[in-house]
């Protein structure tokens, strides 16, 4: 698994460990998922959680939001460490094997990931962001988005969350295209 940035202690899957996927599927999920919680704590301890797009980059995620800031990026600002969700082809199942009374489940797909959050000061790095959030979300429109980023820019902000451990899990996994922006 990924860890560049020193010692990083995370506990084995302990509930079904067998669904486990390879660190390879799992950055193919966080690359496609539609989004991902992004989960801090603020100064009193609390957990705060926020649901974002984001653009996968190598070992980067890429989030933007209001240069305003809030609670989030406050949180950021002081404690960089965060943990990301995302999760994909979810599907509610029933299942009857071999003539056995059946049982409901759900297939799915997905991904925990933990690393450090940083604000991107770099233009050429906020403006290469943004077109890879563009890109993702809306690739029918790429023409359009050097305008949309020059028209954006002075109230966008751009983070980037230089990922430290990627795992994932999925049961019973049907790719089904729910969750998914991408069309690969």
């Amino acid at each position: 698994m990924l860890n560049k940035k020193g010692p990083i202690m995370h506990q084995p899957m302990k509930q079904l460990p067998e669904r486990a996927i390879s660190e390879e599927e799992a950055r193919e999920i966080l690359r496609d998922a539609e989004y991902c919680v992004v989960a801090t704590v603020d100064d009193d301890g609390h957990p705060y959680a926020t649901p974002l797009s984001y653009a996968l980059d190598k070992d980067t995620l890429l989030i933007h939001t209001g240069s305003a800031g809030g609670q989030k990026t406050e949180d950021w600002e002081r404690d960089p460490r965060v943990c990301v969700t995302a999760t994909m082809d979810m599907e509610p199942v029933f299942v009857e094997e071999n003539g056995e009374p059946g049982f409901f489940t759900t297939r799915f797909a997905s991904v925990i990931a933990t690393g450090t959050v940083r604000r991107v000061t770099e233009m050429a790095e906020i403006r290469r962001a943004l077109a890879l959030l563009c890109l993702k979300y809306a690739p029918e429109y790429k023409d359009e988005i050097g305008g949309a980023i020059d028209r954006e820019l002075s109230v966008t902000a751009v983070w980037a969350v230089d990922l430290n451990h990627i795992s994932g899990k999925a049961g019973r996994r049907v790719p089904n295209g729910k969750g998914a922006v991408s069309h690969h």
